[in-house]
């Protein structure tokens, strides 16, 4: 029996120091429960058994380096040292280090992660972007000196136009996680590209893990621009393939994908240019045929002198309106000196008592008077017609056109004042047509006098039935 007497301090003390030599470095297996992370980062649970309960505790520093959760109900395999809290007394396990049992750590991670990304919806189609189909600047995500950037850049550089942005990080070990996330993101801050490639090569599950880490997963889901993943091979998969817009087996593949855009958007541009040529060429030789068809007709040949009969016309009309204002002047004159007679009447009246006379002569005057307006109203009404049938619009109107070289305002009436190369302007009823001119023949000049009929002013008014009425 030993007679020492202890202080509850000193004993704990003295049965940490055994607990430290027989006791550490053990490994106990046992399924997690009642497990929870401190404010600080500690975690804390509880190893059973069917018959006993162990407490555990990881300190943080080690807790950072787990690659998955504790979860309760997870069978585990933990490494540490035995040891009594001096606070409380408590018999614990100081973990160093815990490990999955039946699968491992990493691909227990890797579901883990998966699933919690999953359920947030970051998986998810309808929050997956449309690659852009004409892009010109893209932006890669890779390690500097490793083959698959070179793979990427020999497919890319068939596109001398697109603008190649290269954004170096680590893709494996310590902080590789940190580096791809924070150059996706620089991409994304220079507003320089508008699509991102993020990838490597093939590699083992410990090679390709940071592209499993939840932080380049953010950066990727977060990213405004569409990012394709090409991650090691065709069987690899990783968390970055799951939230990336668009996954390709290979970095190779990644960049195909890229250009096939492009080459999608020529080859319709191709096909459409083709489909364009053909009509085009079409209505060409439909413009021909009918052209040809024009040029041999009788109504073309006779265009000249009847384009010459309604100028005349034309410049009679124009004529036509000071005459007609001089006939409504004198009307006017005769109308106000029938108006001073009317005033002067009474006097007369009362001078000679001829009142019946007033009578006969007011009616014959109001008789003249009717009669010359309605004459008047007559050859005015007869010039509107004329002027509407010999206005320039209604010659257009009758499929007449008036030429002119593109910048002058004077109608072509030569075609020999024509060169090859010039632009005509045409004027038609409705609208204009700008003509390039290949070739302009002239007409010999005509030798024998030909007497023609001008025109009458009423030729049109003739021709629809109706005489110009002349009174006096």
């Amino acid at each position: 029996m030993n007679d020492r007497v202890y202080s509850v301090a000193a004993l704990i003390a003295e049965v940490n120091a055994l607990l430290g030599q027989g006791f550490s470095g053990v490994r106990v297996e046992g399924e997690v429960t009642n497990a929870s992370t401190s404010g600080r980062g500690h975690i804390y649970f509880t190893l059973k058994d069917e018959a006993a309960a162990l407490d555990c505790v990881m300190w943080a520093g080690k807790a950072r380096r787990l690659k998955f959760r504790l979860e309760d109900g997870l069978a585990a395999l933990a490494l540490g040292s035995l040891t009594i809290y001096p606070q409380r007394g408590r018999f614990q396990l100081v973990v160093d280090d815990i490990e999955p049992q039946g699968v491992g750590a990493l691909q227990l991670a890797f579901e883990q992660l998966k699933k919690k990304l999953e359920d947030e919806g970051l998986f998810a189609a309808e929050r997956k972007r449309t690659l852009p189909a004409l892009p010109n600047r893209v932006g890669i995500v890779t390690s500097a000196t490793g083959a698959a950037l070179q793979d990427m850049l020999k497919v890319l550089r068939r596109f001398p136009h697109l603008e190649i942005v290269v954004a170096p990080a680590m893709v494996q070990g310590d902080g590789a996680a940190k580096e791809i996330a924070q150059a996706i993101k620089s991409l994304v801050d220079s507003k320089k590209v508008n699509v991102i490639i993020v990838g490597r090569g093939g590699g083992s599950l410990e090679d390709l893990w940071a592209f499993n880490e939840e932080e380049v997963a953010r950066a990727i889901a977060t990213s405004p621009v569409p990012v394709i993943s090409g991650v090691g091979h065709e069987v690899d998969f990783t968390i970055a393939d799951f939230v990336a817009d668009v996954r390709a087996t290979t970095p190779t593949q990644a960049a195909e994908m890229v250009v096939a855009r492009i080459e999608d958007q020529e080859r319709r541009l191709r096909d459409a240019r083709s489909v364009l040529l053909r009509d085009v060429n079409r209505r060409l030789q439909l413009a021909r045929t009918r052209l040809t068809g024009l040029a041999g007709s009788s109504g073309l040949a006779r265009l000249p002198e009847r384009v010459r009969l309604y100028r005349e016309r034309l410049r009679n009309a124009a004529r036509l309106g000071p005459a007609l204002r001089r006939v409504l002047e004198v009307a006017q004159t005769r109308l106000n000196h029938g108006v001073r007679s009317l005033h002067r009447l009474p006097a007369q009246i009362a001078a000679g008592g001829q009142r019946r006379l007033l009578v006969s002569r007011r009616q014959q005057l109001q008789q003249l008077i009717s009669a010359r307006v309605a004459s008047l109203r007559a050859r005015v009404e007869a010039g509107e017609r004329a002027l509407g049938h010999l206005g320039p619009t209604k010659v257009l109107e009758r499929g007449y056109s008036i030429t002119s070289l593109e910048g002058t305002a004077v109608p072509l009436k030569d075609a020999s004042l024509v060169k090859r190369g010039q632009t005509l302007l045409t004027r038609l009823a409705r609208g204009e047509v700008r003509s390039l001119v290949s070739a302009a023949t002239a007409e010999p000049p005509v030798t024998a006098r030909t007497v023609v009929r001008q025109p009458s002013l009423f030729d049109e008014a003739t021709e629809a039935g109706e005489t110009p009425e002349e009174t006096e």
